[in-house]
């Protein structure tokens, strides 16, 4: 009865779902080129050979996936690979990534009614299967099981909160959650829920983004960033509403005793970057909008990153970086940003208390003195003095320790892979 309603649902609000879509498109959030694979049947045409296929919401989803790809890449000479995305930054950065690369397909994943599920399923014919994180779409997941293709639900998150809501319908929770040949689990915690949940194989090696690949970029060795170098500079990563004001109140107290002191903020959302600007302007603030070919304007005091892709440009140099999705109370049950590359990079991170999505993650870093938490301006710039006066230095030791953990964890998940695909 509940797989009946969801797919009546589903039809209902087809037609308001491309009224979306094709509003999206004026806000430059939709692809003009490709909205329509959202919308209507596909015509890409299928390359020959074994192809994974693997869906990744948004760009969280699909850096965690980037080490698996790469890898099949240069093992498995016939192989190709299908991304689907449902966001246009994803969309984005995978172009970036891969460029011409003609192993390497990217689609965004079409609306979850039976007539786009079957007809995808029918263009593509995917050798295996993997959803990433919590993306569950029952239509898509009935298809994949009555097609018998292998299925991963990879990195599988699942909170308290949605537990809570398919402990609701658990009779259509375990017909979707059984339907998995292997979930990889996320933490502890979502093992227990999916068990509970119907699913049958679990494994639990640790989260797949501590496996992430380190870009080092030699982008501040160029003449432009030279300045940097007698600059006391820290780094907010992945900032929501009102954090960057948060920032700026930090900024204020560390420049009270250091003139050169230098803020760079990178917004979880680039569209929000004309009010960010505005907000600190009335603050008194030096402030540049950098693009990605722009200079740093020498005279500004704070940065705001307007592009995608280059948090490990910065990284790279930056060694105190506070990370947002952190501060903000009404989203505790969803707080938190992905810690492991500024980790990974030997920074030293700084949170807020609401990191509920990588609270596993983040009990591991501050065990590991990688991170520490704060919950006021006064508190984050008092550290953030601290450190700039003990000249804090990257400990390559700590990162060795860090990138085996992740290795560890690789080579757990690429071995469960080999034995679907031999």
């Amino acid at each position: 009865m509940v797989k009946f309603l969801y797919r009546l649902m589903v039809e209902i609000f087809y037609i308001p779902f491309v009224v979306l879509i094709i509003l999206r498109i004026f806000f430059d959030k939709e692809d003009k080129s490709k909205f329509k694979e959202k919308i209507l049947p596909n015509k890409i045409r299928r390359p020959d050979g074994f192809l994974f296929w693997f869906h990744a919401a948004s760009i969280g989803e699909l850096n965690s996936i980037l080490p698996i790809i790469n890898f099949f890449l240069k093992e498995e000479k016939n192989c190709n690979f299908l991304i689907t995305t449902t966001t246009l930054s994803s969309y984005r950065q995978l172009k970036k990534k891969f460029k011409e690369n003609k192993k390497i397909f990217h689609q965004f994943l079409p609306y979850d009614s039976i007539f786009l599920t079957q007809s995808f399923l029918n263009n593509w014919k995917p050798n295996i299967a993997s959803f990433v994180d919590s993306e569950i779409w029952p239509n898509f997941i009935f298809k994949i099981k009555k097609n018998g293709i292998p299925f991963i639900l990879l990195n599988a998150r699942i909170t308290e909160k949605s537990f809570k809501r398919w402990k609701i319908l658990n009779n259509f929770a375990k017909q979707l959650f059984e339907t998995f040949s292997i979930c990889f689990s996320s933490s502890n915690e979502t093992s227990r829920y999916l068990e509970d949940l119907g699913a049958k194989n679990i494994k639990y090696f640790g989260n797949i983004k501590f496996c992430s690949s380190i870009n080092n970029s030699n982008e501040f060795a160029s003449e432009k960033f030279n300045f940097f170098d007698n600059k006391e500079i820290w780094c907010a990563l992945s900032t929501h509403h009102n954090e960057e004001i948060f920032c700026a109140d930090v900024h204020k107290i560390l420049k009270k005793n250091n003139k050169n002191t230098i803020t760079i903020i990178l917004p979880r959302h680039i569209h929000r970057i004309n009010k960010i600007y505005r907000n600190l302007k009335k603050m008194g603030l030096q402030v540049q909008i950098k693009n990605e070919r722009d200079s740093i304007d020498k005279s500004a005091e704070v940065i705001l990153v307007n592009y995608y892709g280059s948090v490990s440009k910065y990284l790279a140099k930056i060694k105190h970086i506070f990370i947002g999705k952190s501060l903000i109370e009404k989203l505790k049950k969803v707080g938190g940003q992905n810690p492991i590359e500024a980790a990974k990079m030997g920074c030293f991170i700084y949170h807020g208390p609401y990191v509920y999505n990588f609270k596993e993650i983040y009990d591991y870093l501050n065990k590991k003195k990688f991170s520490e938490m704060v919950n006021s301006p006064e508190i984050l710039a008092e550290k953030l003095e601290k450190n700039f006066n003990s000249n804090y230095k990257k400990d390559p030791e700590s990162i060795n320790d860090l990138n085996n953990y992740g290795m560890k964890i690789f080579n757990q998940v690429i071995q469960e892979y080999n034995k679907f695909i031999k």
